[in-house]
């Protein structure tokens, strides 16, 4: 009898826990872990670094795809690190970072809506490129790592033709050329 009500009172106990753990849950889409709806803005900042780290990365293949010397150890653990950020890469592009404005100098992401209205084929090619990139990893030999390279570098590229704002260097105006600096400047 005493073991029974040991048995009842753990089940109590425990329902008693987990009733007390679930009512202090927020609800879903507040609270802390739901940064893409509560702090969007900071989403889009992990994912720039994020591309930002990608772009480092891929610098030295790129190079070695057309010519440079580099070391083929260093290069496949650049794409092996590469294909396991790319896995990423979609997670962080949640439907509330949708927050290109064409009509401002400085849009918050330059990801174009494009990759929420048709979110199926972006994520195929971030499959397609981490692929890509765990192709690399594991070439050996010179004209395979330079293939294997082109190929990764095809891989983003399609998909930033896609998605990602083009860019359009500055371009110097008459005005610029006519802007007088000694109007600015502090006279000695």
């Amino acid at each position: 009898m005493k073991r029974h009500y040991t048995g009842a009172m753990t089940l109590v106990v425990s329902a008693v826990l987990l009733g007390t753990a679930l009512a202090q849950e927020p609800a879903a889409g507040s609270g802390v872990g739901w940064t893409g709806i509560t702090a969007p803005d900071e989403v889009i900042e992990a994912r720039r670094g994020l591309m930002d780290e990608l772009e480092r990365l891929i610098k030295p293949i790129d190079l070695f795809t057309v010519g440079e010397p580099a070391d083929a150890a260093e290069l496949q653990s650049a794409a092996l690190t590469i294909s396991r950020m790319l896995l990423a890469v979609p997670h962080l592009f949640p439907p509330t970072t949708n927050l290109y404005d064409p009509s401002v100098l400085e849009s918050p992401t330059n990801a174009l809506p494009a990759v929420w209205l048709d979110f199926g084929t972006f994520f195929e090619l971030a499959e397609a490129a981490e692929a890509a990139a765990s192709e690399m990893a594991s070439a050996t030999g010179e004209e395979p790592l330079r293939i294997a390279g082109r190929s990764l570098r095809a891989s983003c590229d399609a998909c930033h033709a896609l998605y990602l704002k083009e860019y359009v260097p500055p371009k110097v105006t008459q005005e610029d050329l006519e802007f007088d600096f000694e109007s600015v400047l502090p006279k000695d």
